[in-house]
Formats: structure tokens, sequence, C-alpha cells
């Protein structure tokens, strides 16, 4: 063998032990583990609560009654007179936590709206699904209770509900 034949051979073997070497160091990069290791503290307070229930603009309403039944549950109760007869209540939800809440949903209507008497209708004004409450803040709202007036027959004229309203901590 010559001696330009070895030269080129052992370039050669150089380059190929050059290439293995630098592919085993990229492996090695690539494949290692990154660990990062921490401690975080997130402070606060979840405080959404009915504070008030209170009656208003009562049309031929027999009995009613109202109960905080839990922190955002409410239990109504009507006993109504006649087609046409009414009742609001203005209930005020507050927050009394550090954190901003908003409201995930309401839950209760239509359940109660598809129960019998079915011409007994509930319905909820003034707040709805992805409305806010800050942090220290307060918003009332209406439930509001109606017989219709276009009934024509009942045989029950008193409708219990509950309601109740989902918040979630603001995004």
């Amino acid at each position: 063998m010559t001696m330009e034949k070895r030269s080129r051979q052992h370039m050669i073997i150089i380059a190929l032990i050059g290439v293995i070497f630098g592919m085993t160091i990229g492996y090695s990069a690539l494949s290692s583990v990154l660990k990062i290791n921490g401690t975080s503290k997130v402070s606060g307070t979840w405080d959404i609560h009915f504070s008030k229930i209170e009656e208003e603009n009562k049309v031929y309403v027999v009995s009613s009654t109202s109960e905080i039944s839990g922190k955002t549950t409410a239990t109504f109760n009507v006993d109504l007179q006649k087609p046409g007869s009414s009742i609001e209540y203005l209930v005020t939800v507050t927050n009394g936590g550090t954190m901003n809440a908003t409201l995930e949903s309401i839950q209760g209507i239509d359940e109660i709206n598809a129960a019998s008497p079915i011409d007994i209708v509930y319905s909820i004004e003034d707040i709805a699904e992805g409305d806010t409450l800050d942090a220290g803040d307060s918003k009332t709202f209406k439930v509001k209770v109606l017989w219709k007036a276009t009934s024509t027959t009942i045989l029950n004229t008193s409708k219990q509900a509950t309601i109740t309203l989902d918040f979630a901590q603001s995004k």
C-alpha cells in the first residue's frame, strides 16, 4: 500500500471517529432530564354567599317563604291565589373573599319550570352566566314567580323551587 492510500485511510478513520464522537455527545445532550424544583404560595379566601333575600311586589299571594339553604343556594315557596298572581324576591349575593368570581351557571330554574304546575313560572333577572363579582362586592338580582294570566285551570296553587348559583374563580 502506498503512503498516500494509508494517509487517506487514516483521515477517513479519524473522520468516522469524529462523527461517532459528535453523535454520542448530541444524543447525551438530547436525552438528559431537566429538573426544576421550587415552591410557591398562593393565598386568598373564597367566600361567595347569599347575604339577603327580601320579598317585593306581591300580587294576590296567599303565602310565601324564602330560605338561604347553602352558601349560594336558596329555596323559595309560594302559594298564589289566582292567575295573574306574582311575587318578586330581591336576592343579594356577596363576595366576602379576596378573589374575583365569575358566575358559571344558574341551576334549578329549568327543572322547576318543567315541573307541575307549569303555569306557575320562576325566572331570574339582573344576573346571568358570565357575570363577574369582584372581591368585596355585592350584587342584587330578582327571582320572579308568576302564575300566567292566561291559565284556565290549575289544581295546585303552590310551587317550591331551589336555585343555586355556581361561581368559579375569575381568570
